[in-house]
């Protein structure tokens, strides 16, 4: 496994692996990897000749300064677990030389996808995850790019920009999110939270499970209105008229709450889109998406609502 903190270095790497006409894998990351970032290395090694994953912390992507210093960095374990995964080259750029040069970040037209849900909360974060990807994909030629369904927005919004560059386009892969036995999604962010607040956050995979059991199953007066004193998260569920998303999504936050979160928001969409679900007759299974807090930690999550 080669390591390249260059971009001098990584022309003269591709320059050989091109030659040899291998298809070429990319995994981007921020590091602090876990068996999610390793599940996508080893998609692509399975799929490509050659596997190229990016650890770099993007400083365009972070709205609040305090939350990039304190992104976790954990490089010689990083390092220790992709070699085993198959990666073939590991590319750590520093900032002045990923961004130097005179490279100017662009602004993309990417149809909206950054301007709601997380967009909205986040103003310029997914520019900036365009910027730094579309940066990458011009260094780094692959056929096919690796990306993980935790981060759903952020995969259409990739996706939008493929579709808007000239050229040869690397195809997309998205990878179901990776969760713990207790259905937490894997993130770096997890690395942050104290052990009580990891079990706080599994919370957000007990609605999830309660939110599909609504769906199959809807309550009789066991979502809670305005102003309802909300049942617990282990309620059981009995037959009735089919919920309304608002509904749901109120059930939902009610259970969040309860586990110690503090939503910003919750959303159902059509699988797919952005788009507010309306409903099974009308657009079949919703994705449901989530973002909010514990402590000082901001946690997102997504589940599609499938029986």
């Amino acid at each position: 496994m080669q390591i390249v903190r260059t971009l001098a270095h990584l022309r003269q790497v591709l320059d050989d692996l091109n030659s040899k006409g291998a298809s070429l894998g990319f995994v981007p990351t921020m590091g602090a990897l876990h068996a999610g970032h390793l599940a996508l290395a080893e998609e692509a090694r399975a799929q490509t000749g050659v596997v190229i994953c990016s650890i770099f912390v993007n400083p365009l992507q972070f709205n609040r300064a305090e939350d990039l210093a304190s992104y976790p960095r954990h490089e010689e374990e990083d390092l220790a677990l992709l070699k085993p995964a198959g990666v073939d080259l590991v590319f750590m750029p520093e900032v002045g030389d990923l961004f130097g040069g005179g490279w100017e970040p662009p602004v993309y037209d990417l149809g909206g996808l950054d301007t709601v849900l997380e967009g909205a909360w986040r103003p310029g974060h997914f520019q900036g995850v365009a910027q730094v990807v579309g940066r990458l994909l011009d260094l780094i030629p692959c056929t096919d790019l690796f990306m993980g369904l935790k981060d759903y927005q952020q995969c259409l919004v990739v996706q939008r920009l493929l579709d808007t560059r000239k050229g040869r386009q690397a195809v997309l892969h998205r990878r179901p999110t990776v969760r713990d036995a207790m259905g937490l999604a894997l993130s770096s962010r997890n690395l942050l939270l104290s052990a009580e607040d990891l079990e706080r956050a599994r919370g957000i995979a007990r609605t999830w499970r309660w939110m599909k059991e609504a769906l199959a199953a809807p309550l009789s007066g066991a979502v809670p209105l305005s102003g309802a004193v909300p049942p617990s998260p282990s309620a059981p569920l009995s037959p009735s008229a089919p919920l309304s998303p608002s509904a749901l999504i109120e059930g939902g936050l009610h259970r969040l709450e309860q586990e110690g979160l503090r939503p910003e928001y919750l959303s159902l969409v059509r699988d797919g889109t952005l788009d507010p679900w309306s409903g099974p007759a009308v657009d079949g299974l919703p994705r449901a998406l989530f973002a909010g807090w514990l402590g000082s930690v901001r946690l997102i999550d997504n589940e599609l609502l499938a029986p």
